[in-house]
């Protein structure tokens, strides 16, 4: 959900270093053989990527009659990602990429490794081209393990070629339970086409954002519920209000879709939580 540069280094740069690092002359060979057939599968790819058509890529098992599927995955792993390998310093370049160090699936997490956009079992041709290879999350990486999207609505997001802009559109609703209970869901602006608000959805969905960001949320809630009590006893619900829009202005300044940016928002909009609902957080 968080946008990143495309990696400064192309599958030509990939594929030469990895070759470098791989002792076994035939595989080497091989995977240097290949490269015009990997620059052409790179330059479709960021043909299709910034319309999100990525799904239009038909599979495929190998790269080459030498460059099977399989082989490709022991590439990557074994040799492209490999500590020490030559081809490391650009895995690394892209794993720690992200502010913070935040996943950009989520914007949560911590990144925990590199993973393939378009899956290594079905696309093997993309195992060593940047524009493919996205840094992510242990939870985030799972969720989309080998989903095969089938049309444009089915694709998750892309944090190098997708960009939802700066309006609303992480919003939640504040619900009058006892202690208060938070629910995330997508709200799309009105000049967001019906694929993309769909594909957000799905994003959403796959990643399992809404829970995700609902348990962050009544943590973040218990933490602040004392100095909700403390202000209240000198300036009453509305001093509770002022302290909740300052908070929401403050994030939304950060970034305008954050969940803690959401969840600011729906409280000082809340009249039950700023007349009574602060008082059953536990």
């Amino acid at each position: 959900m968080k946008r990143l540069p495309l990696p400064a280094f192309e599958v030509k740069d990939a594929v030469e270093q990895c070759a470098a690092g791989i002792t076994i002359v035939e595989r080497s060979q091989a995977l240097l053989a290949a490269l015009p057939t990997f620059q052409a599968a790179e330059a479709t790819y960021k043909a299709l990527a910034p319309a999100g058509q990525l799904f239009q890529i038909p599979t495929s098992d190998q790269v080459t009659p030498l460059l099977s599927g399989d082989l490709m995955g022991t590439i990557y792993k074994s040799h492209f990602a490999r500590p020490g390998a030559p081809s490391r310093a650009l895995y690394e370049a892209i794993r720690f990429a992200p502010p913070y160090g935040l996943c950009p699936m989520c914007g949560q997490r911590i990144v925990a490794s590199v993973d393939h956009y378009l899956p290594q079992s079905l696309h093997p041709i993309f195992n060593l081209t940047p524009a493919n290879l996205v840094p992510a999350c242990s939870d985030c990486n799972k969720g989309k393990l080998a989903k095969f999207a089938q049309c444009a609505e089915e694709q998750t997001l892309h944090p190098y070629f997708d960009d939802l802009g700066n309006e609303r559109w992480l919003v939640v609703d504040v619900r009058e339970t006892a202690p208060p209970s938070i629910a995330y869901r997508v709200r799309p602006p009105a000049g967001w086409s019906p694929v993309l608000a769909a594909r957000v959805q799905h994003h959403f969905k796959v990643m399992g954002l809404a829970e995700l960001y609902a348990a962050q949320a009544a943590s973040e809630l218990a933490d602040i519920s004392f100095s909700l009590g403390e202000l209240a006893k000198t300036g009453g619900p509305a001093s509770v209000r002022t302290h909740l829009q300052g908070e929401f202005a403050s994030r939304h300044a950060r970034d305008a879709n954050s969940w803690k940016t959401a969840l600011y928002e729906g409280l000082c909009a809340s009249d039950w939580f700023c007349n009574q609902g602060y008082l059953l957080v536990r």
